[in-house]
């Protein structure tokens, strides 16, 4: 026969205080870890992903249907407040880069891939590019420029930048280059402001 249990020989109960101590500390543990998860950072951003859902954004006002030209501009109004840099492009993106090039111009020389991977790589690096251009009245000249953004106008692709020879923002049809190669320096720091300045010519 088990001897008899006492009251002494009970487990003794937390008093209200202690459990509600004991909450209040599990549940403290549980918000840190919430908290810890939520800072973990997110993915890296594909550029070439971002890049091509802002050409889609800016093309929405193009193909007739007002609901998804309304949606896209809410999008671009919230970017401006997320990423204002995403936001610039694709108002640029919107008032420049209309149709493909080829769609139009088939007889015209088409931007060499060569060329265009070099400009895509520099504008991603915030690279200043050097390249020989002729330009539409036959005058050759080398331009040292901070690319910004290449556009698809029906007359061909073209490089939007900050031209050190002009002073100022200047469009370059990618077929008239010579032999365009990155040179040293990062603009990373003005980019930003770069495209809004931009943004505000082709604005106006």
């Amino acid at each position: 026969m088990s001897p008899r249990r006492t009251a002494h020989d009970a487990p003794a109960l937390p008093s209200r205080r202690a459990l509600a101590a004991r909450l209040t500390a599990g549940a403290a543990a549980l918000g840190f870890a919430r908290l810890a998860r939520a800072a973990v950072p997110a993915p890296a951003q594909d550029p070439a992903l971002r890049d091509a859902a802002l050409r889609g954004l800016a093309l929405a006002c193009h193909r007739g249907d007002p609901v998804a030209a309304a949606a896209a501009e809410a999008t671009l109004a919230r970017l401006a407040e997320t990423d204002p840099e995403a936001a610039l492009l694709g108002r640029i993106y919107r008032a420049l880069d209309v149709r493909p090039a080829a769609f139009w111009q088939a007889d015209l020389p088409a931007a060499g891939p060569a060329d265009l991977a070099v400009l895509h790589t520099a504008i991603r690096d915030c690279q200043p590019v050097h390249f020989g251009y002729t330009d539409l009245s036959e005058q050759c000249s080398d331009r040292t420029v901070l690319p910004l953004a290449l556009v698809h106008p029906p007359q061909g692709v073209k490089l939007l930048a900050w031209c050190e020879k002009a002073q100022g923002y200047r469009q370059f049809f990618v077929r008239a280059m010579r032999d365009p190669a990155p040179r040293p320096g990062d603009f990373r720091a003005a980019r930003l402001a770069l495209l809004r300045g931009l943004a505000e010519k082709e604005r106006a």
